[in-house]
């Protein structure tokens, strides 16, 4: 009887073993896909570069290379692109992609794809965190990596596209945060939060309501005091405004 029972627990440990290789194999390839839909052909699908993604990879270049935008600002925080506007922040991601590879569709597209293919990893893990729930986890990640919206968002090097993607991980920090008891979490979630202001420009009526919603759920949770959470909405508040002036000053 006793060989019996510990050849049926060894194969049930084996089959847990088995499950769990799976499971992990699962993933990774759900990820491989998802990187290859957001990287393959990106500089030629879409075809043609978008005028925004032209614009602002014709001002990372201009940064670059003369530490000027291409209206001869320095250190931009907005772009004064076709006299509109543009955010800033994906110009300076790209400049490294620029001085690698030149100014092309590859290098002004890349940064953007990248962006996309780690948000696959933090919507993994945020939906495990919530539900505590693996396979809903890779269920999740499954339709995120063949989600046209996200391939397609993934591919253009817009700076409209990177503000979704920046509040994914900003609210991924902010349940590990909860989830884990440490600060430092909620901090990089509102520091995430902080660099989403210059992502783009809907931001500025986002923030303050989502940021408002958060604190208040935190305070909720007594997570933070109320004293506390005045403070990082009075410093979030004062960011805005400072961009808004120092926008408002050096273009208008």
């Amino acid at each position: 009887m006793k060989k019996i029972y510990g050849s049926v627990r060894n194969m049930l440990e084996n089959q847990k073993e088995l499950k769990k290789i799976i499971f992990r194999v699962l993933i990774v390839l759900i990820f491989v896909i998802g990187v290859f839909l957001r990287v393959y052909g990106i500089d030629k699908m879409p075809n043609a570069l978008n005028v925004d993604e032209a614009s602002s990879g014709y001002d990372a270049f201009s940064i670059m290379k003369y530490g000027v935008d291409r209206n001869g600002n320095s250190f931009p925080v907005v772009l004064y692109a076709w006299g509109s506007g543009q955010s800033v922040l994906y110009s300076l991601m790209s400049i490294p992609f620029i001085a690698m590879f030149g100014l092309t569709e590859f290098s002004m597209r890349i940064a953007m794809a990248i962006v996309g293919a780690i948000s696959l990893i933090a919507m993994y893990f945020l939906i495990k965190n919530i539900f505590d729930n693996k396979k809903l986890a890779i269920i999740g990640l499954a339709f995120f990596a063949i989600c046209p919206w996200h391939i397609l968002k993934s591919r253009w090097g817009m700076d409209c596209n990177l503000f979704p993607d920046l509040i994914l991980f900003a609210v991924l920090f902010l349940i590990l945060g909860i989830k884990k008891k440490k600060v430092i979490w909620q901090i990089l979630s509102f520091v995430m939060l902080g660099i989403s202001s210059y992502s783009y420009a809907t931001s500025y009526l986002f923030l303050p309501i989502f940021v408002g919603i958060t604190l208040g759920y935190l305070i909720y949770k007594k997570e933070i005091s109320i004293k506390r959470a005045v403070r990082i909405f009075r410093n979030c508040f004062c960011d805005f405004v400072a961009t808004d002036c120092i926008s408002y000053y050096k273009y208008f």
